[in-house]
């Protein structure tokens, strides 16, 4: 059994920093150190943030990263609001089922952990409840320059006054995404183009933890692919309350949301972090102070949303940043399959990859011998989107003839035909098309989930709901969409229940609990 206890968050109201820690016993290989930091930037006034809310920022960052640690017990030195320990505990059942699911059969990890080996113990002072905040419009957004934030954002600025954009930089070595010369560009030049207010945050957060560390319990993810977007929703949440931004959005695209019910529990893509099953559980939390949280994208599949943002928006799609391999003085490493699918994708519209940093000429020599995944039946959620990723990829070749490759290539300078490196990734792109020519038809393009634009509120859902019409064709329900409704009504009902009582209950025992 793992004790973790947590210390009250630390605030530096001159420099604007919160700082977090905790203590784990016995010592664990999953933290480098047990603390981070916020760092917010001078518009933020911490006056203007309730106190409790400090708390609910250290559980959304550091929750994800319990699981890791089952079985264990968590203590915090104060008495949450009536039914928030067992939404913790729900929550933390909810994505514990989805790890488990795709948790390898190893004899240091024997599959299917019980999901009640963790207890979540809150005594103390009682926190001050959240005050409901003013009522407003104006939206905050999460953003990173990738093509989902960077296309909710341009969405946002066509219809709502001057959103809040909120960076969050947060280094992980040895990675460089969030260190690059071009992530400074894109930053500046989104606040230049777009009438927004665009601020970031600092954190050191994701250099705490060892970010390898869940294959060693059996469980095939990083801890960031768990951690990240409670991270960078802990920031916007700050700078919008100091903001008086009430209507906060954090992109989420289609494949996010794919989920199947498995031996009576619901497993989700392991980036769960940012399902709407997630959000809409979280926007419960949130809801004392006013707030709501969501996605605009939610409806749109991963290469709806790279089309619409190269063909709506083209003045904005030069600024996309997509390669978390990206080498320090880089824009995109231009060797992974990420980079080829974008690419791909880009070129298929008639676009130059290289406008947002992509190099054909490393590229396609690199991944010549790219293999899609066929999907399998009963496929686990993640396997159902890597085949729909693959499939992209061969309909965006079989959209794509060489002479458009060539002409791509020739983009940055007629001369660069005069390198033999060129006319490589050129025989290299006819030998990836050919060889995958027969795949190009096996899957068709999808169509939007018009469904999941439910629960925006219609001064956005109808501007948005016309635009996804405008450019895709409606896909049919597939169940996706009511099973994680489901999901996030199971983890919110303890939230709901306790703001109907006056006096807080002992949590239902987890093994006791109703599954999903």
């Amino acid at each position: 059994m793992n004790l973790i206890t947590l210390d009250p968050p630390a605030l530096d109201r001159e420099r604007r920093t919160a700082s977090f820690r905790w203590r784990v016993e016995p010592a664990t290989a999953l933290y480098r150190r047990t603390s981070f930091t916020l760092a917010f930037p001078p518009e933020v006034d911490f006056a203007r943030v309730p106190p409790a809310l400090w708390w609910t920022v250290a559980l959304l960052c550091l929750h994800p990263q319990w699981n890791l640690l089952r079985p264990c017990r968590v203590e915090l030195p104060v008495e949450l609001p009536p039914g928030e320990a067992e939404f913790w505990s729900r929550l933390l059942d909810a994505e514990a089922a989805t790890l488990e699911a795709y948790r390898g059969d190893r004899p240091a990890a024997p599959p299917w952990l019980p999901l009640a080996a963790f207890e979540l113990r809150a005594r103390g002072p009682a926190l001050p409840p959240l005050p409901s905040l003013p009522a407003g419009r104006r939206c905050a957004a999460a953003f990173s320059g990738g093509k989902d934030s960077l296309l909710q954002a341009a969405l946002l600025c066509d219809f709502t006054p001057r959103p809040l954009l909120v960076a969050t930089t947060s280094p992980m070595p040895p990675l460089h995404d969030h260190l690059t010369d071009r992530r400074r560009q894109v930053l500046a030049a989104m606040a230049a183009r777009r009438d927004v207010t665009l601020l970031e945050v600092e954190s050191d957060l994701r250099a705490a933890w060892k970010n390898d560390f869940p294959p060693l319990v059996g469980y095939p993810v990083a801890v960031n692919e768990i951690t990240d977007t409670f991270l960078y929703l802990a920031a916007l949440l700050v700078c919008a309350v100091a903001l008086g931004a009430t209507r906060l959005f954090l992109a989420s695209e289609a494949e996010v949301q794919e989920n199947v019910e498995l031996d009576g529990r619901i497993v989700q893509h392991p980036h769960c972090m940012y399902s709407r099953a997630t959000q809409l559980a979280v926007e419960a939390l949130l809801a004392p102070l006013g707030l709501r949280y969501g996605s605009l994208i939610t409806p749109l599949h991963s290469e709806q949303v790279q089309q619409l943002l190269w063909t709506r928006y083209t003045d904005l799609c030069d600024l996309q940043y997509s390669c978390w391999r990206v080498g320090e003085h880089e824009a995109a490493c231009s060797r992974c399959a990420q980079c080829l699918r974008l690419a791909l994708s880009v070129l298929a519209l008639g676009g130059r990859p290289n406008r947002m940093g992509i190099d054909l000429a490393t590229l396609l020599p690199a991944l010549a011998d790219w293999q899609p995944r066929q999907r399998a039946n009963g496929a686990l959620p993640d396997a159902i989107v890597a085949a729909g990723l693959h499939a992209q990829v061969a309909r965006a070749l079989a959209a794509t003839p060489p002479g458009r490759v060539l002409a791509a290539l020739a983009a940055a300078g007629p001369a660069r035909l005069l390198r033999p490196g060129a006319w490589r990734a050129l025989a290299a792109y006819r030998r990836l098309r050919r060889r995958l020519a027969a795949t190009a038809g096996a899957a068709p393009a999808p169509g939007y989930r018009p469904a999941f634009l439910r629960g925006l509120e219609p001064s956005l859902a109808a501007p948005v709901g016309a635009v996804f019409a405008e450019h895709f064709a409606p896909a049919t329900a597939n169940g996706v969409l009511e099973r994680g409704e489901r999901l996030a009504r199971f983890v919110a009902a303890p939230l709901l229940a306790g703001r109907r009582r006056p006096e807080p209950r002992e949590p239902t025992p987890s093994s006791a609990r109703p599954a999903p």
